[in-house]
């Protein structure tokens, strides 16, 4: 299996776990939002983004299909292909990718626009005192540095490495310069600006997965939720929770600017709403202690896992049977070409020491009706997947497609005495080898023209 082949599978496979890690989620998110239990609703997205990332139902699939062979290892069906499955792949693959470059395109335009307003920021200047006692309750040794913007209409946090915050250019009471640096300074505490950024890179890769769009949205709604709690209840913040959101909501409708996900904003009109409400009668004596949190996410991830290898059986049993149905598609369509004329020679590698060898891995483990793959790109070349056993009476029928579809190739197979059967073709080009004697064969497609040619075909025992 190539390694294209494997990234293919890799991402669809990540797409569909994390979306059962998503919907479970919002399961657990709705009924702790019913109870005011709100501290560890925001963590567990970082659960939830882990089963997008990890190849968690690709790595079980391999290994549940895994049978070994005695000259190599086998994947099972699941990890083989018919001609129909790998047009299928490729269309998928080539709308995945073009999707992920448009996606990528519109924000690195955005986002340029975006650092070009940054550029016009100036130092603001701040009692020491205000900014380092509030580093200094929250334990951060980081140096952060404070901006202000005339384009900027609402607090923000930005940066990779060495954050900034980025006020807008207007006078502040100093109730109010107090919670926002409070905000944004939790903000970079929690680490809540790189879970954003982890985001919005998984957007651009699974843009077709209809479910990242509300994670984004959750991820910024309760990042911002997780920041009030924590400011609110577990700081010394000096006022009081109604001032607190007072401050939040000045100056709110005024929030215009468009800003790239990846930054943090105080007064974000687009989930203020559901913030306040989120935190309505929120009371910290009742929250979920820590053993519940870690218990809680513990079951979203059991949940997640076994429900991840429920759905991989059921797409291996899918997929199984599209390959059987199509598998009879290629065995119908091999009857159709004319038998060619059979060549038989001794096969000495120092005839073949220009040539270039390129491997089509496969399996040694090849039954009768299993299908295995030979495919590869060559110039002067031999295209030669791996030895197989097959008995005698038996036959080794093989189709490839040739590209350019005009250059005559050589397709056969090698047996362990180093003898070589084969015919000569072009296009698509299909034969049944008939076999006479109990041993191991090795199928290959030999081009003696020094033009570069692509082959894509299948093999299987009769």
């Amino acid at each position: 299996m190539r390694w294209s082949n494997e990234m293919f599978y890799i991402l669809l496979f990540n797409s569909f776990a994390g979306a059962i890690a998503y919907g479970f989620w919002m399961i657990a998110k709705s009924g702790m939002a019913k109870k005011k239990k709100l501290k560890y609703v925001y963590p567990m997205l970082g659960i939830v983004e882990a089963f997008f990332i990890f190849p968690v139902m690709f790595v079980y699939l391999k290994v549940s299909t895994h049978v070994p062979g005695s000259h190599g290892s086998y994947y099972g069906t699941l990890f083989l292909q018919t001609p129909f499955i790998y047009m299928a792949e490729c269309l998928m693959a080539g709308i995945w990718i073009l999707g992920m470059i448009f996606y990528l395109g519109n924000y690195i335009k955005e986002y340029w626009k975006f650092k070009s307003i940054l550029k016009k920021s100036f130092a603001y200047e701040l009692p020491a005192d205000v900014c380092s006692e509030i580093l200094q309750e929250l334990k951060m040794k980081r140096k952060i540095t404070l901006y202000q913007n005339y384009a900027v209409t609402s607090p923000i946090v930005v940066g990779w490495w060495n954050k900034k915050i980025i006020f807008p250019v207007q006078d502040y009471e100093e109730r109010e310069l107090v919670t926002i640096l409070y905000h944004e300074l939790v903000h970079i505490r929690q680490h809540i600006l790189e879970m954003k950024k982890i985001g919005i890179f998984l957007k651009l890769i699974f843009w077709c997965n209809p479910m990242m769009n509300s994670l984004l949205q959750n991820i910024d709604e309760w990042g911002e939720i997780a920041c009030d709690r924590y400011v609110c209840y577990e700081t010394a913040y000096p006022y009081t929770v109604k001032e607190y959101y007072t401050v939040a909501v000045d100056g709110l409708e005024q929030s215009h600017i468009w800003m790239p996900q990846m930054v943090t904003g105080f007064k974000k009109k687009s989930n203020f709403k559901r913030r306040l409400l989120q935190m309505k009668n929120y009371r910290k004596e009742k929250e979920m202690k820590f053993v519940g949190g870690v218990a809680l996410s513990l079951v979203l991830c059991v949940l997640s896992t076994t429900t991840t290898f429920a759905a991989a059986e059921g797409f291996k049993a899918g997929y199984e049977k599209v390959f059987d149905d199509t598998k009879v598609m290629v065995e119908e369509k091999a009857v159709e070409y004319e038998e060619a004329v059979e060549y038989e020679e001794s096969f000495d590698m120092e005839k073949y020491k220009d040539y270039e060898i390129v491997e089509s891995r496969n399996t040694s483990n090849i039954r009768a009706n299993d299908v295995g793959q030979i495919k590869g790109e060559t110039g002067k070349g031999m295209i030669q997947a791996s030895s197989i056993y097959v008995k005698k009476d038996q036959s080794i029928n093989i189709v490839v497609s040739v590209t350019p579809s005009d250059k005559t190739v050589r397709v056969g197979i090698v047996d362990s005495n180093n003898k070589i059967r084969f015919v000569y073709g072009k296009g698509t080009i299909t034969h049944e080898f008939a076999i006479s004697a109990s041993d191991y064969y090795k199928p290959v497609v030999i081009n003696d023209a020094t033009s570069t040619i692509s082959v894509n075909g299948s093999y299987y025992i009769n």
